[in-house]
């Protein structure tokens, strides 16, 4: 049994092999986007069960996706390709509609891994990068946000960090998902999770929705939530928040294997508990939960 510091610092020891457990009772389904861009239904109580299946439309030659949200107040898909263009999708056909009208960004994605998510209380979405980017895109433009406008050029949030004082503060973070909680008693309250692929840890970007003085996640500090229990470090991971009732869903590829999996996760405690093989388990791109 690890010590809780080799669990908060996700240290080289590998955990228990996790297993299957009993099948996860939530009216949600879940969308997911495969490494052949094939988009798939599920429902994460059978998530090896294919419920509706269309291939995606619309992407450049040599053009993917890295990520996809909905923009539940709209109940809208959007997607984000490794370009930097964001997409409206037709999950039905499997279609994309590109926004911004053609315009580029003022800089590159750095990195592979994305987490990519909408902030529901402030309509923005949330970009983040296994390299430390921290963007915002409003989703009517497909425009980035200026963190800064009175500066000169582009300024995006502030690079993704571990607070001081933090059990990891010091260690280089791989975030790459990220999701937003609902507080259907106050829709202007929202809590930014994000995962940890390097060191298997969920974490929070910000602070804790109500606490007060409060901590902006575009400051970029991140803050240890705990181990998934997962082996590290984890080759792939998409992640989303249900708007419905808060369940954290997320699709990994462990290391050493080919296949995602489906696994809930405790915002509590970051614990994730295996629900099974995504589909027929070929690599998952991206995740989002139906609103």
């Amino acid at each position: 049994m690890a010590t809780l510091g080799a669990t908060l610092m996700g240290c080289a020891a590998t955990p228990a092999p996790v297993v299957p457990t009993r099948p996860l009772e939530t009216p949600v389904r879940v969308w997911v986007l495969t490494a052949s861009h094939q988009l798939l239904q599920i429902d994460p109580s059978r998530p090896a069960e294919v419920l509706r299946q269309a291939p995606l439309q619309g992407l450049a030659e040599g053009e993917s996706i890295v990520g996809m949200d909905y923009r539940v107040a709209r109940g809208q898909l959007y997607a984000l390709s490794d370009r930097g263009r964001l997409y409206t999708l037709d999950p039905a056909q499997g279609r994309l509609q590109r926004l911004g009208g053609g315009a580029d960004w003022p800089l590159r994605l750095d990195g592979r891994a994305i987490g990519f998510d909408f902030n529901p209380a402030a309509d923005r979405i949330r970009i983040v990068t296994e390299r430390g980017q921290n963007l915002r895109a409003h989703p009517d433009t497909g425009a980035l946000v200026d963190a800064d406008p009175a500066a000169e050029g582009f300024q995006p949030d502030g690079v993704l960090r571990y607070a001081e004082g933090d059990p990891n503060a010091g260690r280089t973070p791989r975030i790459e998902a990220a999701a937003y909680t609902y507080n259907k008693r106050d829709e202007k309250l929202t809590t930014n999770y994000a995962i940890d692929a390097g060191l298997g840890l969920l974490v929070r970007q910000g602070s804790l929705e109500g606490v007060s003085p409060g901590v902006s996640p575009n400051t970029g500090q991140l803050f240890t939530v705990g181990s998934l229990g997962l082996p590290t470090p984890l080759r792939q991971v998409s992640f989303d928040i249900a708007d419905l009732d808060n369940t954290a869903l997320a699709a990994v590829t462990l290391p050493r294997e080919r296949v995602s999996r489906l696994v809930r996760i405790d915002l509590d405690t970051g614990r994730a508990r295996m629900l099974g093989v995504i589909g027929s388990g070929e690599p998952v791109r991206a995740l989002a939960i139906e609103p």
